[in-house]
C-alpha cells in the first residue's frame, strides 16, 4: 500500500469521527488492517477506535503490537497506555508507563499533562495544577488541556477561575475532538453546571467517544448520575454499539 494513501485513510478515519460517522471510521479500519497488517499507525488508529468503544484489554493489545513493530513508538504508546491504566484505577502501572516515556522527552506536553491528570487522580490537586500551568506556559495555544486544568481548579474552590479557563479557543477546539470535549464536559460537571456539562458530553458521544465504562465511573460525574439526561445518553451508547456489533457479525 502506498505510504502516502495508507497516511491520508488513517486521517480519514478521524474525520469520519469528526463527523460524527463512526460506522465509517470502524470500516475503515477494518478494511486497513487487512491491507497493511504491519503499519504502525493503523494499529494506533485501531487502538484509539477500541479506547473510545471502553474496549482496554484490546487497546493494550494493539499498542503493544505498536512497540513490537517499532519500539520507537514508546513516547507515543507510554502516555496512551497511561491513560488506559487510569480509567482501570491501575495507578501505578500508568505512572510506570509515564516514567518509561519521560526518559524518551521529559518535556513533552502529553507526558506531562496525563501526569498531571494521574496526580489529581492521587488527590495531589496543588501537584496537577502547577504541571498544567507549567505546560500552559510553555505551549499556550495548547488548550484543549484547559479544561483539565478548570477541573483541578473547581476541585480547589477557585471557580471562577476555573470557568476562565474556558474560553472560546476551548469550546472550538472540543466541537471537533472526542476527548476535548469530554474533558470540557467534566469541567461543567465539577462546576455543576448541567446543561452544559450533558450538551458536551452529547458532543463527545457524538464525535465517537462512547467510553461508557469510563464515563460510568469518573469521579466528574458523581453528581450528575441521577439526571435522566445521564442515563439516556448511556443507553444510546449502549445502542450504537450494540448495532455495530452486529454489523460485524
Amino acid at each position: 500500500v502506498d505510504p502516502q494513501l495508507l497516511e491520508a485513510r488513517m486521517h480519514m478515519v478521524f474525520i469520519h469521527l469528526a463527523r460524527g460517522e463512526k460506522g465509517k471510521a470502524r470500516a475503515e479500519v477494518e478494511r486497513l488492517r487487512h491491507e497493511a497488517p504491519n503499519d504502525v499507525g493503523v494499529h494506533f488508529v485501531k487502538a484509539t477506535l477500541h479506547r473510545l468503544d471502553g474496549e482496554y484489554e484490546e487497546a493494550l493489545e494493539e499498542f503493544t503490537r505498536m512497540l513490537r513493530l517499532n519500539p520507537a513508538e514508546r513516547l507515543v504508546v507510554s502516555y496512551n497506555r497511561a491513560r488506559i491504566f487510569m480509567y482501570q484505577a491501575r495507578y501505578q502501572d500508568a505512572l510506570a508507563e509515564l516514567d518509561q516515556g519521560s526518559a524518551m522527552e521529559p518535556d513533552h506536553p502529553l507526558i506531562k499533562t496525563f501526569r498531571a491528570v494521574m496526580l489529581q487522580k492521587m488527590g495531589d490537586l496543588a501537584g496537577a495544577i502547577e504541571i498544567y500551568r507549567e505546560v500552559l506556559a510553555r505551549h499556550p495555544r495548547l488548550d484543549g488541556i484547559r479544561p483539565l486544568l478548570a477541573r483541578a481548579l473547581s476541585r480547589q474552590g477557585k471557580h471562577e477561575e476555573a470557568r476562565a479557563q474556558l474560553t472560546e479557543a476551548v469550546k472550538e477546539s472540543a466541537a471537533a475532538d472526542h476527548d476535548i470535549a469530554y474533558w470540557l464536559a467534566t469541567a461543567y460537571a465539577v462546576l455543576g453546571e448541567r446543561d452544559e456539562a450533558f450538551e458536551w458530553l452529547e458532543r463527545a458521544i457524538k464525535l465517537g467517544n462512547e467510553n461508557r465504562p469510563w464515563f460510568e465511573t469518573d469521579a466528574s460525574w458523581e453528581m450528575l448520575r441521577d439526571d435522566p439526561r445521564f442515563r439516556q445518553l448511556m443507553s444510546r451508547i449502549e445502542a450504537s454499539q450494540r448495532k455495530a456489533q452486529e454489523g460485524t457479525r
